[in-house]
């Protein structure tokens, strides 16, 4: 790595942390082009690094899911998308000061025909980057936070020395797939060229959801994201053990 690619690398990480993402890296993305291809709309597969950057939930938070959708997660949903967006706006700024180009990922965005699909995957440059493995719902799992986390990823053609992704640490474990009231969890392991519908049913998730919004008024679920023993404290279930 060039010292001007490492003071970037450096710059970014300290950015983000100062900012609230505990924990960022970097992703090479062409160790994913079969993933790319699935998964990325094509005027953004010339970038070959990303920077990724996750916000953690208030764990209280997701807690109250189990009892059913809350205003309280909403509120902070769209709150952390904020940040995750005003991070992201920075981050192509400093990039882009450099001499390199950088593209935000949006923190939330719907696309396609059935409103499914993304313009590009957080969750694979997060795992390619380290941050945590991609769980059987499909959610980035850190070892830390567990899947109680929103993810930020900005594109960039900045040389970065990339970071190494983890091992999938699932196991035999299916708690998130039993928790799930639209049974939209197949509960196969990740991997980056495995299209998402051998992995999952978004259709059923996203039909639950429609379900939700015409009870309570909002799309809200995230019963996976409580059921995760990772990053419960206090126990070994807890730690994922």
């Amino acid at each position: 790595m060039t010292k001007k690619a490492e003071q970037l690398k450096e710059e970014i990480i300290c950015t983000l942390k100062s900012g609230g993402a505990p924990y960022a890296g970097i992703a090479d993305l062409t160790k994913a082009e079969n993933g790319m291809n699935l998964h990325v709309e094509p005027r953004l597969k010339r970038f070959e690094r990303a920077v990724s950057f996750i916000i953690p939930f208030p764990r209280s938070v997701i807690e109250e899911l189990l009892e059913g959708p809350t205003h309280t997660y909403l509120h902070y949903y769209r709150a952390v998308n904020t940040l995750i967006d005003d991070l992201s706006i920075r981050l192509c700024a400093l990039i882009e000061a450099h001499g390199f180009e950088a593209f935000p990922v949006p923190s939330s965005q719907r696309t396609g025909k059935h409103r499914l699909d993304s313009i590009f995957p957080h969750r694979i440059a997060a795992f390619l980057a380290g941050m945590g493995w991609i769980g059987k719902s499909g959610c980035l799992v850190n070892p830390t936070f567990g899947p109680r986390v929103r993810l930020g990823t900005v594109l960039t053609t900045a040389p970065l020395v990339p970071d190494e992704p983890l091992e999938v640490r699932c196991g035999e474990c299916t708690r998130c797939a039993e928790a799930c009231p639209a049974q939209a969890i197949k509960g196969r392991l990740f991997a980056p060229d495995i299209p998402l519908t051998e992995r999952l049913a978004p259709e059923r998730c996203d039909s639950y959801q429609n379900e939700v919004r015409d009870r309570f008024g909002k799309r809200v679920c995230g019963l996976c994201l409580a059921a995760c023993p990772y990053g419960k404290p206090h126990s070994a279930a807890g730690n994922g053990q």
